[in-house]
């Protein structure tokens, strides 16, 4: 008798429980799905600004310990990316393929981009892969690091 009082009381917390569970879940997938699209608009700025040599946007986004090594492996702090951005002779920039991965307060983006542009008098193409680092900071997100790796 002891048991059938008991039995459906705790079937019942558990199926609560889960419902709960599920609730938490769902709620965490639609927040990462929010901070990834955020993150991937300020990809997308970022890219925006290099081509435009926006270098008041860009230095926005990029943290003031933010180091970048390029397709030629230089390690360039943020002053020199964005004295390399307003020197360099590339006027588009195009990024696909990217994905987010979230790890707390720190999202990593990988994808494709392809660089157009003129160097020294002649055609410039590069294509690569990237992987950009972003931090949550002070209410907002900021890139500290990059890498890029030529495709070809």
């Amino acid at each position: 008798m002891l048991l059938e009082g008991i039995y459906p009381v705790k079937t019942r917390m558990l199926f609560v429980l889960m419902l709960c569970a599920a609730g938490t879940l769902c709620a965490q997938q639609r927040s990462d799905s929010d901070t990834a699209s955020k993150i991937l608009a300020l990809e997308n700025a970022w890219n925006r600004a290099s081509e435009s040599k926006d270098i008041r946007g860009l230095d926005n986004l990029l943290d003031d310990r933010f180091w970048y090594v390029d397709l030629n492996g230089r390690l360039m702090n943020k002053a020199e990316v964005l004295k390399d951005v307003q020197d360099s002779g590339v006027h588009q920039v195009g990024i696909s393929s990217m994905i987010v991965r979230l790890h707390g307060d720190t999202a990593i983006v990988t994808g494709l981009f392809q660089m157009k542009g003129i160097e020294h008098g002649k055609a410039l193409l590069q294509e690569g892969r990237f992987i950009d680092t972003w931090l949550r900071k002070d209410g907002g997100w900021v890139a500290i690091g990059s890498l890029t790796t030529p495709t070809q």
